[in-house]
């Protein structure tokens, strides 16, 4: 594969973790969980312990908590995302709430720390472009996984960065913001330049700021050589979050995994 760009490293999930929510509104992010949980039911599995890597502000990590899980972790690269997912997770006390951490999935340390079950949400592994770092991902989550216990993740197809989804413009409540996505076939990197406005309270003014977010695709059969390198077993891909292997034109793909008993 072709080398990354060094003007292609750049901060994300900054201030936009601020409207984070708001964005994700409309994300069915229940639904895409309750696939992976049936699908490491037919598995045989019955989870108890949950780690949400690239966490975000915890909507997913919160999901699980909610579905009873115990314990549920939750993990993100960005710190400003991390703060908002514990400040939401303050009211639930008294009670039992999720832990979060920030951390580079590619280097994650949580002490030693193992789960029956590993979930990563809304393609956030996309975001590891160089090959050789997100190999190292899976070999971290795999020595965070309990023997038998099932790591399932979802990731955009080569399809969906290529085919200029990503440009787009629309409103969610008081955000509004409008995406110009870039394609290099070379790279199968996908730069989406991203420009907000949000609505201020008791004023016409909006406040606008701008961020890059920046995926790179990999194909099946890279993630699947990734995944038995870093240990895997038993891994099975479908499109769309359905019950069938991806076609051509699957823009999201959803990936389990096991670790060996």
């Amino acid at each position: 594969m072709a080398e990354i760009k060094p003007e292609w490293n750049v901060s994300q999930y900054g201030m936009v973790a601020a409207i984070y929510d708001a964005l994700m509104a409309n994300v069915p992010h229940s639904t895409w969980l309750s696939r992976m949980e049936r699908g490491v039911r037919e598995r045989g599995k019955s989870p108890q312990s949950v780690l949400d890597c690239a966490c975000g502000t915890g909507i997913v990590t919160e999901l699980l908590w909610k579905r009873g899980y115990r314990p549920v972790c939750g993990f993100d690269i960005s710190p400003a995302m991390v703060t908002i997912a514990r400040a939401k997770a303050e009211r639930f006390k008294p009670e039992e709430t999720p832990d979060y951490f920030v951390q580079n999935a590619s280097t994650l340390d949580l002490d030693g720390r193992t789960f029956d079950w590993i979930v990563s949400l809304f393609d956030s592994l996309n975001y590891i472009l160089e090959p050789t770092e997100l190999q190292k991902a899976f070999e971290r989550l795999y020595l965070h996984t309990n023997p038998g216990g099932v790591l399932s993740f979802d990731m955009n197809s080569i399809y969906a960065l290529s085919s200029d989804l990503f440009s787009q413009s629309q409103r969610f409540g008081p955000v509004q913001h409008h995406w110009i996505a870039h394609w290099d076939a070379e790279t199968r990197i996908c730069r989406v330049e991203m420009d907000f406005w949000i609505d201020e309270l008791d004023s016409p003014k909006q406040r606008h700021f701008h961020e890059t977010h920046i995926q790179r695709a990999y194909s099946v059969p890279e993630i699947r050589k990734m995944l038995v390198r870093a240990g895997y077993i038993n891994i099975a891909v479908f499109g769309n979050y359905g019950e069938r292997a991806p076609s051509s034109r699957s823009d999201r793909l959803l990936f389990f995994a096991e670790k060996q008993v």
